[in-house]
């Protein structure tokens, strides 16, 4: 699995809301033994990410979780996620280019028609071809009426 910590930040019914910290936080990417994100997060600055995830778990508020995923299912998720609508752009430019081969424009037409394929295949990879990855979420944090009664005693 891999694990990432988070912070509820919001609960309902039904729903977590979870906020997960920056990469460039993470001490593993600051000594340049992480996975890398910590590279991108120091080029594009960004705050907290939030989730909202399925409540399977008895939380509350402030609370610290730790959510993890099966490598393989989140290999398939970006594989699905980046390369369908990269093929989109690529069959769309190759179509567009072959259909407009004696114009003037055949070069613009296959960029259109490979952006026209990419944002189809995007729509439909968000739409229908999302992968369930089936986060796990566990509870990391003591309640403060857990901590009391250990001193309590």
């Amino acid at each position: 699995m891999i694990w990432q910590p988070a912070r509820v930040i919001d609960r309902d019914a039904d729903r977590l809301t979870l906020s997960f910290s920056a990469p460039e936080t993470c001490q593993r990417c600051a000594r340049g033994e992480g996975c890398g994100a910590g590279v991108f997060g120091r080029l594009f600055a960004r705050r907290e990410t939030r989730v909202a995830l399925p409540a399977r778990l008895a939380v509350n508020v402030g609370d610290h979780v730790r959510v993890g995923l099966e490598p393989a299912h989140l290999a398939l998720a970006a594989g699905l996620h980046y390369g369908l609508p990269l093929i989109g752009f690529l069959v769309g430019a190759a179509t567009g280019h072959a259909v407009f081969s004696d114009s003037a424009f055949r070069d613009a037409a296959a960029l259109a028609a490979g952006l026209v394929g990419f944002l189809v295949m995007a729509k439909l990879v968000s739409r229908r071809f999302r992968p369930m990855l089936n986060p796990v979420v566990e509870h990391l944090s003591c309640h403060q009426d857990d901590t009391n009664s250990l001193f309590s005693e």
